[in-house]
Order: C-alpha cells, then structure tokens, then sequence
C-alpha cells in the first residue's frame, strides 16, 4: 500500500500554526567532498567562511552519507530513508512522486522552500519548491521573492569541487606542493597538481558560502538561522567517490546556530546522512514520519539527551557502471559486502578520465604501486571486507578472515543484514530474519 504525500504530512499546517520563533533553515551542501578538506579541520585548503561557522558553531567528525554516489544520497538527505528504499538507488534516477521529501513537511507547516543550482532528484522534483533559482542567478533573488514573516527553507547545491576541473579563474590557488596527499593515493606530482585543483575547486564554493552569508547578514536574518554545511560524498579521487571505503563516505558537517549551539563546539559522535531531516523537522517544531529512517541529531547540538548510534550504514549501485556494495560503520570496525566480488575496481566516469588515475594505472603497468595501492587494480574482490579502525584507520589490512576477529564480523554482518531486512533492501541478506529468507552468512566466495 502507497502511502501518499497529504496523508503523511497533511495535519503539518495545522500544528505549525501554534509553533512561534520557527528558524529558518540553510542548507549548503557541496560535491564530492571528503572529510578532513576543511581549514578548520587542519587541512591547507582556503575554507575562511565555513571555517568561521564551525568556530562559532559545531563540527562533527564522524558524519557518514548514505551513498557514495549524489543522486543517491541527496534523495537520503530529502527524505530521510536511504536510497534502496525509496526506488533512488541509481545515478541519475527522479525521486518517485508519492515519496514524501523533508520540504513537502516544512510547506505544509508555513515554510517558504526554495532551492539553487544543483539538487538532482528530477524535473518534476523541481516542481515542489517554491523557488528554484536558474544557474547563475544571484542569491539575492530568493530572498526578494520570499514572502515578509515567513520563515524560510533554503537549499544551496554547490556543484565544487566536482569534476572536471579546469585551470581558469579560482579566487584561490593552492599549491601543489602544500598538498597533503591520503595515504591511500600515490603521492607523485601528477596527483599532487590534482589534489590541488580539488583544492581549488573548494575554495570557490567557499566563497560562494560567504555570499550566501552577506546576503543573510544583509537582510537580519542571520540571527534565526540554522545553517548546516556538508557534502554529498566523498573526494572524485580513486579510492574514495564511489566506494564504501571511508574516503568515500565521510565528509564534512557543520553546524550554525546563533545561542542555540555552543561556539567551538565538537563531535566524535557517529552521524548519518538520513538523520539530517529529523533534525530540521524538531528544529521547526515538527514531528517525523513513521517510514524515515534517521533520528534528530538537535539535542546534541543543544546539549539535551541523545541516544548515540552504534553504526552507520551507506550503499553503493549504479554509477556509470553496476558495482552493488553495502557497508556498516561502528566507532572502531568497518564492514563492506561486495555483492559482485569477481569484478575489479571501476571508477566512476570522471574518476577514470582523472589525472590520478591515469598516473595510478601507469604505476600500477610499472609494478610501482605501494602494497596497499594494488587493491585497485586486482582482478577481483573479497566478498566481505572488515577493517579495525582503530589500528588500521586507512583500511589496508582486511581482517575478515583472521579468527581473533570472528566474533566482531559476526555481529557486523548480523547488524549490516538486519538493516537490509529493515529497509527493504533488494540485495540478499546474509541472514533469515522473522521468517524471511537469508541465508548463513555472506560465503567466502560466489
């Protein structure tokens, strides 16, 4: 049984009416984006405005998408299920009609919702915002067309630092030199000069987060404002976009709430993609519904009672090419399900058109890749990958098989197959649950 967008969110009106002070909410989001590329966080990457929301406000360590694709995970980020549930598991695929988005509540509820540049859940999508800014068109625009009193839903859809990159205008050049290179890339100057560009490309949206912020001090609105920042997957590098490895899935999360979060304020607690919307509904007064996935994460920001989670779970599908992979994340372990282990690493599109991997494969022809690089380049995968973040936070060394850790893979595939039963997953679970099927553990080899 479909259950239909006014039947979930109908009463949203009527309750808001009773609500006072709603904040508006500002949401930033950029693309391809790893977790540490911040200033703030100790990375040489020119970032002073978020930079300055994290010191004034929070920032989370442990923030996880849903997929390490953008459709995908956007449409997670929307409606806070992941993308296996709501039909969006696919790169480019329209968010369905009848699946009910964070925007239709905070609408119901008085919010005027618009949105610029890059959203990527389809032409009818679009449709639903009240305002939905052309490429290029100035911030200013919303805010003209946003009715005087009521409180606002923005949506800001970077489009850096994806690819391509291109040595033009950049308001900031950074050097290659100054580059840190992940361990889990070839440090050579071909790399370098990319990360660089990356590096470029997230100087740019940074300042495009500062004319949004003019535009909000401008106005006064800055004041009854929660801003989040994050991004929507991990860095378009080998190894990261694309994969459920951690530079694939972890990225930035900050926080802004004038009085409302304490400035300076850190997290190491595990946050998910699909907690984002629960988190904006409590903040305007409103209640989730029953098929999102996520929990608000607002009492740890403003210091209430929070039940942390114990794990994250992301999802890799269709990108360019079909490679379905799931994950679960705890504090200290990761696990990965490889369900077509006999095919080897395919990078995205404009991963494989990528200076780096074009050097990774030159290395990789003249036997020069480090042990830990070739996992790239083999012919095929493990079934089932697990990894001890506490003494391996790169993930090089695959402990599934070693017996001292048996016990800790037993319970991560028991938790990563009860969520797929959980969120009606299309991939076979490892195990039977409430008399569905599964089977006995995910085998050693298909």
């Amino acid at each position: 049984m479909k259950v239909s967008r006014r039947s979930v969110l109908g009463s949203a009106a009527a309750f808001a009416q009773q609500q006072q002070g709603r904040p508006n909410l500002l949401f930033l989001i950029s693309d391809d984006h790893s977790w540490p590329d911040l200033g703030v966080l100790g990375a040489p990457v020119s970032t002073p405005n978020l930079d300055r929301l994290a010191r004034e406000g929070a920032i989370f360590d442990n923030c996880f998408v849903s997929s390490a694709q953008c459709s995908p995970n956007r449409s997670s980020i929307l409606t806070g299920c992941t993308p296996h549930t709501t039909a969006t598991s696919r790169l480019h695929t329209p968010m369905p009609e009848h699946e009910p988005a964070v925007i239709d509540a905070l609408k119901d509820a008085g919010y005027f919702v618009g949105a610029y540049r890059k959203v990527h859940q389809g032409t009818n999508f679009d449709k639903r915002w009240n305002f939905y800014g052309a490429a290029g068109e100035p911030f200013s625009k919303f805010f003209e067309a946003l009715p005087q009193g009521k409180p606002f839903f923005l949506h800001i859809g970077m489009t850096d630092p994806h690819r391509p990159y291109k040595r033009g205008k950049y308001p900031v050049m950074h050097d290659a030199k100054s580059v840190v290179v992940p361990a889990y890339l070839p440090d050579t100057p071909q790399v370098r000069d990319d990360i660089a560009d990356y590096y470029n490309a997230i100087g740019r949206m940074d300042a495009d987060v500062g004319l949004v912020l003019e535009e909000l001090k401008k106005r006064n609105l800055l004041e009854n404002t929660l801003i989040v920042f994050t991004g929507d997957n991990g860095m378009p590098f080998p190894g990261a976009k694309g994969t459920c490895y951690d530079p694939g899935l972890r990225v930035p999360l900050v926080v802004w709430w004038k009085e409302r979060v304490k400035a300076g304020s850190r997290f190491s607690e595990l946050i998910a993609h699909v907690d984002l919307p629960s988190t904006w509904l409590e903040a305007a007064g409103l209640q989730p519904w029953k098929k999102m996935q996520g929990r608000s994460f607002l009492p740890l920001l403003t210091g209430g009672t929070y039940a942390a989670r114990e794990a994250v779970f992301s999802e890799r599908n269709w990108h360019d090419n079909y490679d379905p992979i799931r994950s679960v994340r705890t504090a200290t372990h990761k696990l990965i399900f490889n369900a077509l282990p006999h095919q080897q690493y395919r990078p995205a599109d404009d991963l494989a058109d990528s200076p780096t991997w074009a050097n990774y494969l030159l290395l990789a022809r003249r036997a020069q890749l480090a042990t830990h690089h070739l996992r790239l380049v083999q012919p095929s995968r493990p079934v089932v990958e697990m990894y001890d973040l506490r003494t391996d936070p790169n993930e090089f060394r695959n402990v599934a098989d070693d017996p001292s850790h048996a016990a800790t893979r037993a319970k991560l595939e028991r938790m990563l197959s009860d969520w797929m039963h959980d969120t009606s997953d299309y991939l076979p679970p490892a195990y039977p649950r409430q008399g569905r099927g599964g089977g006995r553990g995910w085998p050693t080899s298909l």
